[in-house]
């Protein structure tokens, strides 16, 4: 028999490939750090709305307006039906997790500082591997479950509980992290042809009606600075997506990944300038704990680390 004829890959060629595959890593790099920098503004826009007295659920409402404002031409566009789907009780699951992550993450950046509400916003992959044991039955090694074991005890560390400084409202936060958890293993159910699009809709959808009554009990008409500031809120969550989206496409993703976490020295510093917020050790040194254990576990079960 016959073997077909292969061609072995020059010397040439290899080290071409190569070279590509670097300079995509470094530009995936780059829109990585770029997302990393549009997730903290969102954040600080969120805190200084709320400081004008703009409150979270208003923001959430204003952000999810827009969002379906921009998703509505795509979709018609596409010719795109959302409410045609064959998988809507995934969606509206998917949704309202997420739209109650969003909501309760906005409120967290408007009562504690930045770097706080950020770093333990990393708790999400820990939260990953709890609902992967105990609700989809998945086995867990020792070392996923040491690593979620230690980075609680980050969260620990830095909220200092029964100490001067500690601040109940620090542990909403986790809630926004069992929230994303759930929204993101609901992701993961959903078959490769279903359009994301359609998951934008709905969850720009499901987070406007949670945060549409509280809104309008507390509306605050928004004078042009903030109607500025609404908009900044809407455009850097828009443009944070679209950065972590060409990331992992253009690198590889245990290169890319690990650079989510400078959004942690965003926050601080744009913390520090605007809202003299100066974290102390015990932050920092929690923050640490918390984003190694996180991004062990993500690198064990394979996914991306940060969020």
């Amino acid at each position: 028999m016959r073997l077909p004829m292969t061609s072995p890959s020059l010397p040439g060629e290899s080290q071409q490939h190569g070279q590509e595959r670097r300079r995509d890593n470094v530009r995936g790099a780059m829109f990585m750090i770029a997302a990393a920098a549009a997730f903290a503004a969102t954040a600080a826009l969120v805190k200084a709305l709320g400081d004008s007295g703009v409150d979270a659920f208003q923001t959430v409402f204003v952000r999810a307006v827009v969002g379906l404002l921009v998703v509505c031409p795509m979709l018609w566009a596409r010719r795109i039906v959302p409410w045609r789907s064959r998988h809507m009780k995934l969606h509206l699951s998917r949704s309202v997790s997420g739209g109650l992550g969003v909501t309760v993450g906005f409120y967290a950046f408007t009562v504690i500082p930045l770097a706080t509400a950020t770093a333990m916003n990393f708790t999400t992959p820990l939260f990953i591997t709890l609902l992967a044991a105990v609700v989809l039955r998945e086995q867990v090694g020792w070392g996923r479950w040491s690593a979620t074991i230690v980075g609680f005890l980050g969260v620990i560390v830095m909220i200092q509980p029964g100490s001067a400084a500690f601040d109940p409202l620090a542990l909403i936060v986790l809630v926004q992290a069992l929230c994303i958890a759930v929204s993101v293993g609901l992701v993961k159910s959903f078959p490769r042809a279903e359009s994301q699009l359609s998951m934008l809709f709905f969850t720009f959808c499901s987070s406007g009606l949670i945060a549409l009554w509280p809104a309008m009990a507390g509306w605050h008409m928004p004078d042009l600075r903030e109607a500025l500031l609404l908009l900044g809120v809407a455009f850097f969550g828009i443009i944070a997506q679209a950065c972590v989206l060409r990331a992992y496409r253009l690198g590889e993703a245990s290169y890319i990944a690990p650079l989510s976490y400078i959004r942690l020295i965003f926050a601080g510093l744009l913390g520090v300038v605007f809202f003299a917020e100066y974290p102390d050790i015990a932050t920092w040194i929690g923050a640490a704990v918390i984003i190694a254990a996180a991004f062990y576990t993500a690198r064990r079960t394979g996914g991306p680390v940060g969020g």
